[in-house]
C-alpha cells in the first residue's frame, strides 16, 4: 500500500511539473510579428533596483531577468534602451520607439493607451522619513506636508489622485528622491520597499528609515508588462510566454533578487501608537474560524489547524495579540457573528461579496491556481472550455458556480457537501472533473488515497483567501493588513509546503524506492507517448480553430466597420485606400448628390473642380493632404467638391490614418459647410460696407465740424468788429488831432519849423503802423489751420489778449496774468486762439452784468504733469448756475439773448480742444466766479519728429 501511495504521489508531482511547462503555441501571425520585430526594444531604467536598473552599461534586475526568461522561451532577441526618464519612456512607448515597458502598474489613465499582461509580481509601498520624524507613519499624517516622488511613477500618480492635500516635489528617480530627502527638502518619500532598501544600501545613504507600509490597497503595485494598444498581438504573445513560466522558475528569480533571508520587524516598527494601544487594551480578539476547509482551515480533535491558523500564529508573534477561536456551525453563522459583534474578525474568507454590506476585507494573503482534476485515464485537458459539456462536481455555495454557469448555462453540476465529496464524485465517475485549489486537491487526494485522480491542467483562475473585519473597526483592519505585509513570501511558502506535502513526507520509505522508480519509468513512458499523440492532435485541432477564429475575427471586423460607417456617423464618411475612394456611407451620397457607384473607385479630384479656391490644382492638393495624414495621423481642412448637380459645394474634411488588416487607410469625415461659407461671405460684405459707411460718416462729421467752427467764428465777427472799434478809436483821434495842429500851424504861421513838422508826421506814421498791426492780428485770427504746427503757448495767449484788452479796459475789467514757463505745443494755434478769445469774451459778458464792484479776469498757466499743460481762465462774476452747468457745452445752448448769442461758442470750443487738440476742456465754480480749464498735451519727441 505504501508503494502504491509513493508511486501515486511521485506521478502527481512529476505530471504537475510536466504540464506546467506547456509548449508555447504561437499562431502564424504571431510568429511573423516576432520575426519582423526582432530584437524587441524594451525599457531599462537607470536607477530602480532591484527591479530594473543599469550597472556599467548592463541591464539588471528582477524585471529584466523575468523578461529575459520570456524572451528565451519565445526564442527572440531583446534590446534594452537606457537613459530616458519614466515620462520619456511612456512617450516612447506611444510613439513606437520601444515595444514594451517591462514593469508597470495598471491604472485607468494608462489603460487608455496601453495593453497590460497578467500580473507577475506584487509590491507594497512604504513610507520613508528622516530619523527623528518616526511619527509620520501614515498617509493621514502626511496631510498638508511635502513628499518627494519620482515623476510619473504609479505611487506618485495615485497620491496625486487620491490624496490632493499631500504636496509633492517631483524628481527623476528614487535615488534623487532619497538624496533630496536626506537634505531635508521634504518630509517623506514613498516607494517600493525592496527598491528603497536596495538603493539606501548601495549608495550608503544614512539617516533615512521606514516608518510603515502604506495602508491603501489602491497603492499596492500589481506589476505587469505594458505594450502599446496598437500592438495587442505582442501582449497576447507575452501572455502565452507568462503562462509557460513555472512557479519554481518565478520563485528562483524572486530568491535571487529579493533574497531568502527576510528582515525581522517588531510591532513597534510599523504600528502607530494608537494601534499599539488598541492591541494592549484588548484582552482578547475573537476569531470566527472555518472548520471545513482542509488544509486551509479546519478543526480536528477540538483544535483549529491549517495554513490560515499557522499564519495567525505568526501574526500573534508580531503583534502580541491574544486570539480566542469562536466555534461556528456554518458560514452563515460566521457572517452573523461578525455582523453582531460576537467575533472581531473572520480568519478565512473566499467569497467577500457576501460581506460587502457590513464588512471590509484584508488584502489577499493566500493565492492558489485552480486545477482541473480528472481521472488519470481521461485525456489531458487542453482548456477548460473543451470540457464544459461534461459533468462538474462543486462544493455547495461555491463562488465558482455563477462563473461556470456563465460559460455554459446548461452544464450539469453535482453539488457536494464538501471539497472531499466533490473529489470523490470525480473518483467514482459521477462527475467528469472538479475545480480545486492545489492545497485542497493535494491534501484530499493523498489523505484519502484517491489514486485514480490527477491534475490534468492548471487554469488562469485563482483561489484567494482574505480576512474580514466589521466596517466600523478600521484599526483592526489596518493591524491585520500590516501584519500580513510583514509576513515574508518565504514564510508563506514554508507554511503552504508544510500542509501540501505532509502526506508525502510521512509515507516515504526507501525500501520500495527502486520498485517505485521502475513502475514510475514505465508510467512516464506511457504518459510521454500519450502526450505526444495528444499534442499532435491538439496542434491539428488548434490550427483548425485558428482558421475558424481568423474567419470570425475577419467577419467581426467587417461588421464593426460597416456599423461605424453606416450606422454611427451623421456626417459623410469615406474610406480612402491608396488614394482611391473605396467605401462611403449614405450621408456622403446625400452631401455630394452622387450615386454610390459614381463615387467609389474614384479619386477626390475626380469629383472636384480642377482648382481649389486658393488657386492650387485639386489633384496636387489632395495628394498633399493624404500624405500629411499618413505621416501625422490627422489633418483637417476645407475643400470644394463638384456635386452631382454640377454645383460647387464647400465642405470641411478630417483625414485620419487608421490600420485595417495591418494596412494604413484614410478615414475621411465630410461635413457640408456651404451655408456657413455663404453666411461668412455675407458677413464679410457687410463688414466691408460698414467700414465704408463709417468712413463716409466720419468725413461728413469732420466737414460739419469745420462748418460749425467757421460758423462760430462768423458769429464772433460782430464781437471782433466791436473790439476793432475799441482798438482804433484812440489812434484815429490822435491822428485827427495831430493833423488839425499842423493845419492850424500852416494857417497861423508863414513858416513851420521843420523839426516840429517831422515830429508830428512821425506820430501819424506810428499810429498808422499800430492800426496795420491790429488788422494783421484780426486777419490771422480768422485764418483756418490746415496742419498742426509747433508754437509757444504764451505767444498765442498774448495775441489773444492784445485783441480783447482794449474792450476790457473800456469796461473797467482788470486782466491779471500769471504765465509760467513758455511751453511748446504741437497743435492748431488759430483754433486754440479762438477758444481762448471765446472764453475771455464770455467772462467779459458775465462781468458786464455785474455793476459797482471790482471786476477781474485771471489767466494762469501751469504744468499738470510731464505730459500736460493747463490754461485756467477765471472770473469773479458769481459763477454758473448749478442747474445748467452740466449743459453749457451742449450745442445751441446759451444763457444770452437770442440776438447776443448762437449757443455754439462753448460747444465748438469743447470740440476743438477735446477732438482737434487731443486735450480736455472743463468748467467748475470757484470762490466767486466760473473757472474754465484747458488741458493740452505738451510737445513730445514724436510730435517734434512729425513737425520736422
Amino acid at each position: 500500500m505504501k508503494l502504491i501511495n509513493l508511486s501515486f504521489l511521485l506521478i502527481i508531482i512529476l505530471t504537475t511539473n510536466l504540464f506546467s511547462q506547456t509548449t508555447i503555441k504561437l499562431t502564424q501571425k504571431e510568429k511573423d510579428f516576432l520575426e519582423k520585430r526582432t530584437p524587441l526594444k524594451l525599457h531599462n531604467e537607470l536607477n530602480w533596483p532591484p527591479f530594473n536598473y543599469n550597472e556599467n552599461g548592463v541591464a539588471k534586475g528582477f524585471s529584466i531577468d523575468y523578461m529575459n526568461l520570456l524572451a528565451k522561451k519565445l526564442g527572440v532577441k531583446v534590446e534594452y534602451i537606457t537613459g530616458p526618464s519614466w515620462d520619456e519612456f511612456m512617450k516612447m512607448l506611444q510613439d513606437g520607439d520601444i515595444d514594451a515597458m517591462v514593469n508597470i502598474s495598471k491604472n485607468s489613465e494608462r489603460a487608455k493607451t496601453i495593453e497590460f499582461t497578467s500580473i507577475f509580481h506584487t509590491a507594497v509601498n512604504a513610507i520613508y522619513v528622516k530619523e527623528g520624524n518616526e511619527n509620520i507613519d501614515s498617509l493621514e499624517k502626511l496631510k498638508n506636508k511635502t513628499i518627494i516622488m519620482p515623476k510619473g511613477f504609479f505611487a506618485q500618480k495615485a497620491i496625486e489622485k487620491y490624496y490632493p492635500d499631500i504636496k509633492q516635489i517631483l524628481v527623476k528617480d528614487s535615488l534623487e528622491a532619497l538624496k533630496e530627502l536626506s537634505l531635508g527638502k521634504a518630509d517623506a518619500t514613498i516607494g517600493k520597499k525592496n527598491v528603497i532598501d536596495y538603493i539606501i544600501a548601495q549608495n550608503n545613504i544614512s539617516g533615512i528609515i521606514p516608518t510603515n507600509y502604506v495602508d491603501d490597497n489602491r497603492m499596492v503595485s500589481l506589476i505587469r508588462i505594458g505594450v502599446n494598444k496598437k500592438n495587442k498581438i505582442l501582449k497576447d504573445i507575452l501572455e502565452k510566454a507568462q503562462k509557460s513560466v513555472s512557479d519554481a522558475e518565478l520563485l528562483e528569480l524572486k530568491r535571487k533578487w529579493f533574497g531568502t533571508k527576510d528582515i525581522t520587524y517588531t510591532s513597534k516598527d510599523f504600528f502607530n501608537k494608537d494601534e499599539l494601544s488598541y492591541i494592549a487594551n484588548r484582552k482578547v480578539f475573537r476569531v470566527c474560524a472555518r472548520d471545513d476547509i482542509k488544509p486551509i482551515e479546519f478543526k480536528e480533535n477540538s483544535n483549529y489547524k491549517g495554513i490560515v491558523i499557522d499564519v495567525l500564529k505568526i501574526i500573534t508573534e508580531l503583534t502580541n495579540m491574544r486570539l480566542d477561536y469562536v466555534n461556528t456551525l456554518s458560514w452563515y453563522d460566521a457572517k452573523q457573528y461578525l455582523k453582531s459583534g460576537r467575533c472581531d474578525f473572520i480568519s478565512t474568507v473566499t467569497n467577500s461579496s457576501d460581506l460587502i454590506d457590513f464588512a471590509n476585507t484584508t488584502k489577499p494573503f493566500l493565492n492558489y491556481k485552480l486545477a482541473i482534476i480528472t481521472q488519470n485515464n481521461k485525456p489531458v485537458v487542453s482548456s477548460l472550455n473543451n470540457i464544459l459539456d461534461k459533468t462538474i462536481a462543486l462544493k455547495q455555495n461555491s463562488e465558482l458556480i455563477p462563473f461556470i454557469k456563465s460559460l455554459n448555462p446548461d452544464i450539469k453540476v453535482i453539488y457536494a457537501s464538501s471539497h472531499r465529496k466533490a473529489l470523490e464524485a470525480v473518483s467514482s465517475g459521477q462527475a467528469y472533473f472538479a475545480l480545486e485549489p492545489l492545497p485542497i486537491a493535494s491534501y484530499y487526494i493523498s489523505k484519502y488515497a484517491m489514486k485514480n485522480l490527477y491534475i490534468s491542467r492548471y487554469t488562469n483562475m485563482s483561489y484567494s483567501v482574505n480576512m474580514a473585519v466589521n466596517k466600523d473597526n478600521t484599526r483592526l483592519l489596518n493591524i491585520l493588513n500590516k501584519s500580513l505585509n510583514l509576513i515574508t513570501e518565504n514564510q508563506y511558502k514554508e507554511i503552504s509546503d508544510r500542509w501540501t506535502t505532509i502526506s508525502f513526507e510521512t509515507i516515504f520509505d526507501f525500501k520500495y524506492f527502486w520498485e517505485a522508480v521502475t513502475i514510475l519509468f514505465l508510467l512516464i513512458s506511457i504518459f510521454a507517448y500519450r502526450h505526444y499523440i495528444l499534442d499532435k492532435l491538439n496542434k491539428e485541432l488548434t490550427q483548425a480553430n485558428e482558421e475558424i477564429e481568423n474567419k470570425t475575427i475577419e467577419l467581426a471586423k467587417q461588421k464593426l466597420l460597416f456599423e461605424n460607417i453606416y450606422n454611427k456617423s451623421a456626417d459623410g464618411v469615406i474610406l480612402i485606400n491608396n488614394g482611391i475612394l473605396s467605401s462611403c456611407n449614405e450621408s456622403t451620397i446625400k452631401i455630394l448628390k452622387y450615386k454610390e457607384n459614381e463615387i467609389l473607385n474614384k479619386t477626390i479630384d475626380d469629383i472636384s473642380p480642377p482648382k481649389q479656391p486658393c488657386g492650387v490644382d485639386s489633384k496636387q492638393r489632395a495628394e498633399e493632404y493624404i500624405n500629411k495624414s499618413l505621416k501625422d495621423g490627422v489633418v483637417n481642412f476645407e475643400w470644394v467638391f463638384t456635386n452631382g448637380s454640377n454645383e460647387n459645394i464647400w465642405t470641411e474634411i478630417v483625414f485620419t490614418a487608421i490600420e485595417i488588416e495591418e494596412r494604413k487607410v484614410i478615414h475621411a469625415v465630410i461635413r457640408d459647410i456651404t451655408n456657413r461659407k455663404y453666411l461668412e461671405q455675407k458677413l464679410e460684405d457687410l463688414n466691408t460696407n460698414l467700414e465704408r459707411r463709417v468712413k463716409e460718416e466720419i468725413e461728413k462729421n469732420e466737414i460739419n465740424t469745420q462748418q460749425l467752427i467757421q460758423q462760430s467764428r462768423l458769429a464772433q465777427m460782430g464781437e471782433m468788429i466791436s473790439m476793432i472799434a475799441h482798438q482804433w478809436r484812440q489812434p484815429l483821434s490822435a491822428i485827427s488831432a495831430t493833423t488839425n495842429n499842423l493845419v492850424l500851424k500852416m494857417i497861423l504861421e508863414d513858416t513851420i519849423d521843420k523839426k516840429y513838422f517831422d515830429t508830428e508826421l512821425k506820430l501819424i506814421t506810428d499810429y498808422s503802423q499800430y492800426l496795420s498791426s491790429t488788422i494783421d492780428d484780426f486777419r490771422n485770427f480768422f485764418k483756418s489751420d490746415k496742419e498742426k504746427v509747433v508754437f509757444q503757448l504764451n505767444d498765442i495767449i498774448e495775441k489773444s489778449l492784445s485783441i480783447i484788452k482794449t474792450s476790457l479796459d473800456a469796461r473797467s475789467i482788470s486782466l491779471i496774468k500769471n504765465l509760467n514757463d513758455n511751453y511748446n505745443l504741437f497743435t492748431y494755434p488759430s483754433e486754440l486762439q479762438q477758444v481762448i478769445l471765446n472764453l475771455l469774451k464770455n467772462a467779459e459778458d458775465a462781468l458786464i452784468e455785474k455793476k459797482d464792484f471790482d471786476r477781474k479776469i485771471f489767466i494762469n498757466t501751469y504744468k499738470k504733469n510731464e505730459k500736460t499743460v493747463v490754461i485756467d481762465i477765471v472770473d469773479n462774476g458769481g459763477g454758473i448756475d448749478k442747474a445748467i452747468i452740466e449743459r453749457i457745452f451742449d450745442p445751441y445752448f446759451s444763457t444770452k439773448n437770442k440776438k447776443d448769442g448762437t449757443g455754439l461758442g462753448l460747444y465748438m470750443s469743447k470740440i476743438i480742444i477735446n477732438e482737434h487738440c487731443k486735450g480736455n476742456l472743463k468748467v467748475t465754480n470757484r470762490d466767486k466766479g466760473a473757472a474754465f480749464s484747458i488741458e493740452l498735451p505738451l510737445l513730445n519727441r514724436k510730435d517734434k519728429n512729425n513737425a520736422e
